[in-house]
């Protein structure tokens, strides 16, 4: 099963709900870098390349009533709950076949929120900023490997580190992301880390999370029945808590 139809399967229906306000989180940030640092007059067109539902982009009305709203997703019914939202130009594909559907230079503002922990996030920042016109913006908003370090503390008990990679390719850190960027041309304008503590009460509460929020589900979801009974079944670990973070970066190309 590939992601669009994970997410189509068990994530969109509980996404926003966002109980514990870490997608909220991150997402907040990014908005006030890019209300705080980019100039509304310039910014015509503007293309999400992880519309998920659809929150950006209706920050992005928002801030900039008068731009042309663009968005890809690979989950069709993320992309319905969207278009409940707001009227934009909605793309079902994968962010890979970007190129299929938008020009270079087409773009004042491009968002990749909550993108990187399923792709190679430097192979899709180097192929996509060239859908930005000269001082054009690019908004990025992701977990890294920093954060939940006490869950993958735990995860690398059961897992290998190769499977915990193969199965999450976030980031590994902020300065990853800040390298991804340079070795696309871009120039840093802001940098910031949303963290926040969470807690999980029992195995039942951390696994309902994981497999409802997307945070956790693509790992999750690839486990068979005696390795979740193998999380499920370690003692002395619940309640948990732990800390989440994301790195908020805005980026701008070159004049």
């Amino acid at each position: 099963m590939n992601i669009g139809e994970l997410y189509d399967r068990s994530i969109a229906s509980t996404y926003d709900r966002d109980e514990r306000g870490l997608l909220s989180g991150g997402r907040d940030l990014a908005f006030r870098q890019i209300e705080k640092f980019v100039p509304a007059d310039e910014i015509r067109n503007i293309l999400d390349l992880a519309v998920g539902t659809g929150q950006s982009l209706v920050a992005m009305q928002t801030l900039f009533p008068h731009a042309a709203l663009h968005g890809i997703d690979l989950s069709e019914e993320m992309l319905s709950i969207a278009k409940t939202k707001l009227t934009f130009h909605s793309i079902h594909d994968d962010v890979a076949n970007t190129d299929r559907h938008f020009a270079q230079n087409s773009m004042n503002l491009l968002l990749m929120h909550f993108l990187t922990t399923f792709v190679d996030g430097e192979e899709v920042l180097k192929r996509t900023a060239k859908f930005l016109q000269p001082n054009g913006y690019y908004s990025i908003v992701s977990s890294t490997f920093e954060a939940f370090p006490r869950i993958y503390s735990l995860a690398r008990m059961l897992f290998s580190e190769e499977f915990i990679r193969e199965k999450n390719p976030a980031p590994a850190s902020t300065e990853t992301i800040l390298s991804f960027c340079a070795n696309a041309g871009l120039e840093i304008v802001s940098v910031e880390r949303f963290t926040k503590k969470v807690s999980f009460t029992d195995f039942e509460d951390f696994y309902s999370f994981g497999m409802s929020s997307g945070f956790f589900t693509h790992v999750l979801s690839e486990l068979d029945e005696a390795q979740v009974a193998g999380l499920a079944g370690m003692e002395g670990v619940f309640p948990l808590e732990d800390e989440y973070c994301a790195s908020v970066v805005l980026a701008r190309r070159p004049r």
